[in-house]
């Protein structure tokens, strides 16, 4: 059985980005080339720490990964146009860094993780708020940024706190902006991650429940508007438990089924 290819090309990734980044490279960076969980990157990266060519240190409250051999190298735009696992020509190299075979491959790979690995669970919403946080405009606070996704406030602040924890985003304490590493992550690049990470079931798990909760709030409350009808304006009873039964459960499918918010333009 051969070994994934994820984990090489992630380490390949970072060690080319870093070389256009003096040295540097922190794991966000990865993520508009790869439909990865931080948690994985994270966790790949870490094994070349073990050598001595890389360091794994804090820069500027953002974890970054140091390649020693890339220290002071003069900066670029990274573009590569070649493949940075196969070496393949690339047809698109400003918006990618891998070949579209190596992609199928790298997909298929993660697809069979999923069943045994909640990655998705946590990708989903790992590039849903990264995306956000660098496309957005001006004041890029919580409540903008929870205003164009497909959480709630209250999940979108608990989300960009345990980034911030876990160093991979920053928050300016004067004007409460949130700021992330330099990067660029187009919309093209996010939809085509987000349609493969929503295709697994763990990746929509919460947002499964959050509907669920939200049919039965509604079913609840009409059932309670039809007793209360029938003390009040005193219609006959089994009338009232039937129709509103009937009102209860068309509402439960209907907002239990509704489509996922789709993500705004920025």
């Amino acid at each position: 059985m051969s070994l994934p290819i994820w984990p090489v090309v992630t380490e390949n990734l970072a060690e080319q980005l870093s070389a256009a980044q003096g040295g540097i490279v922190h794991p966000t960076q990865l993520l508009p080339y790869l439909p990865l969980s931080l948690r994985l990157i994270e966790q790949t990266l870490d094994t070349l720490t073990e050598s001595q060519r890389v360091a794994k240190q804090p820069i500027n409250g953002l974890s970054a990964y140091v390649f020693k051999e890339s220290l002071n190298k003069p900066q670029q735009n990274f573009a590569p146009r070649q493949c940075v696992y196969s070496d393949e020509p690339l047809s698109d190299h400003e918006h990618s860094a891998i070949s579209q075979d190596v992609r199928q491959k790298i997909e298929t790979e993660l697809s069979l993780m999923a069943a045994h690995d909640c990655w998705p669970a946590e990708a989903v919403w790992e590039h849903e708020l990264i995306y956000l946080a660098n496309n957005l405009t001006a004041a890029v606070t919580a409540s903008r940024i929870a205003g164009h996704s497909r959480l709630s406030f209250k999940k979108v602040e608990q989300r960009l706190a345990t980034l911030k924890a876990r160093g991979f985003i920053l928050c300016e304490r004067k004007q409460n902006n949130w700021e992330l590493p330099p990067m660029r992550y187009p919309r093209p690049l996010y939809k085509r991650h987000d349609q493969f990470i929503r295709q697994f079931p763990g990746a929509l798990q919460e947002e499964t429940e959050v509907r669920l909760l939200k049919a039965l709030g509604l079913s609840l409350l009409i059932l309670l508007l039809c007793f209360a009808l029938a003390v009040t304006a005193r219609v006959p009873f089994p009338f009232v438990l039937f129709g509103g039964l009937g009102l209860a459960a068309i509402v439960f499918i209907k907002t239990f089924r509704a489509p996922p918010k789709p993500l705004p333009s920025v």
